[in-house]
């Protein structure tokens, strides 16, 4: 009787382990992503370009980083394929001391690719769908 008590311990442990956590993983946020590897004030510049005209924004004013950073401050992300491409689309670069670190492909708001340049876990890049309410206006106001 107590051994198997033990094996369906056991069992409930290597299930848990199983499948907890990879689903544990496929949730992230911005916040986790990004504000907790670097103090926001350390980005010196963020630049934009917006696929349908190739047009580039470079952000170098720390009101409109902040703006900008804040608006994706709250942004709730689940791991995805992406499969869905929306017509606009928008690469985004975070530079940190000036050095590029992070990389971003906005695909509309419902999708984000995101990539870590200084990381090579794959827990910190990959396709994510927007699983919070977002609109985008900070990056798309950049292009009016």
């Amino acid at each position: 009787m107590k051994k198997s008590k033990l094996f369906l311990l056991f069992l409930i442990v290597i299930n848990l382990l199983l499948y907890g956590v990879p689903l544990y993983h496929s949730y992230n946020s911005f916040q986790n992503l990004v504000l907790d590897r670097i103090d926001a004030t350390q980005i010196t510049s963020i630049r934009v370009l917006k696929s349908s005209n190739e047009q580039e924004i470079k952000v170098d004013d720390p009101k409109e980083i902040e703006k900008i950073i804040h608006e994706f401050s709250d942004v709730k992300l689940k791991r995805s394929d992406a499969s869905e491409r929306p017509a606009e689309t928008y690469w985004i670069r975070i530079y940190v001391n000036k050095d590029q670190r992070f990389g971003m492909t906005l695909y509309g708001t419902d999708y984000l690719y995101f990539s870590d340049r200084s990381s090579n876990s794959k827990y910190h890049s990959g396709n994510f769908k927007i699983t919070s309410k977002f609109d985008g206006e900070s990056i798309t106001s950049l292009f009016k």
